[in-house]
């Protein structure tokens, strides 16, 4: 019984001092793309806390499941896709003061026989509060990771998108619509859906939604606000802002 306590007391711990330290850190950007013309990229991290804050970041490659949760895969089994060997990066860790930022830049370098085609890694943001350096005895000192999509697109890529069988569900006690989102081409894509009622109101959205090769289709979970009924509409506008121009829409019966 008490080392049932115990071990709870220091989840709750973990929880408590996770979840503040994730506040304390933000991102100017969440993904980081690179089409023909574009070589160099950059975001800021942004320390918001009152203490110092230690980072370091590495570069990974991760894949998608049906269900959207991205996965470790071995570099091996995706270097002719992955993007990390072409990717440089500065710097890879420091220290960010108080209430301060810290501009991470990436530039690409393709090599001249370059397949055409998408190539991705994943950038890992990792944070904790500095050590002091008098501190003594144990310092509990979680740390938070980010994981920061890079896509890199070489040459004139296409990508073609349709929804499919969308149904009622219940997820986490919310109202929500399930769908499948297919993706045949040679790109990813990414986007927003929102669910609009009969009225043109909107009664239910997820944004910065991702759908990565060589996958073929992806489930796609949208909240509502409220229980609906009636005839809906679900709209889907990919991002032009990562190179994106498809939109798709599909009526539904709640």
């Amino acid at each position: 019984m008490i080392r049932k306590n115990i071990t709870k007391l220091w989840l709750f711990v973990l929880v408590f001092f996770s979840h503040n330290v994730f506040a304390n850190l933000a991102l100017s950007e969440y993904r980081l793309y690179f089409d023909n013309q574009t070589k160099n990229n950059a975001l800021m991290i942004r320390n918001t806390s009152d203490k110092r804050l230690d980072f370091k970041l590495m570069l990974t490659h991760k894949d998608m499941t049906e269900d959207g949760a991205l996965i470790d895969v071995p570099l091996s089994e995706v270097a002719e896709r992955s993007a990390k060997s072409m990717l440089r990066f500065s710097p890879r860790r420091g220290t960010i003061a108080p209430k301060q930022m810290q501009a991470i830049r990436m530039t690409v370098r393709k090599k001249a026989d370059l397949p055409h085609g998408e190539y991705r890694a994943v950038l890992r943001i990792i944070a904790s509060e500095s050590s002091e350096p008098s501190a003594a005895g144990i310092s509990i000192k979680p740390k938070v990771a980010y994981s920061v999509p890079v896509i890199v697109r070489h040459g004139r890529l296409t990508a073609d998108s349709t929804l499919v069988n969308p149904q009622f569900v219940t997820q986490n006690g919310r109202p929500t619509v399930m769908l499948w989102q297919t993706l045949s081409g040679d790109r990813s894509l990414y986007g927003n859906f929102t669910v609009l009622n009969e009225n043109e109101q909107i009664v239910g959205e997820v944004r910065n939604v991702g759908v990565y090769t060589p996958l073929s289709r992806r489930k796609v979970f949208i909240p509502l606000y409220a229980p609906v009924q009636g005839p809906v509409t679900i709209h889907y506008q990919e991002s032009t802002q990562y190179g994106g121009n498809i939109k798709l829409e599909v009526p539904m019966q709640l």
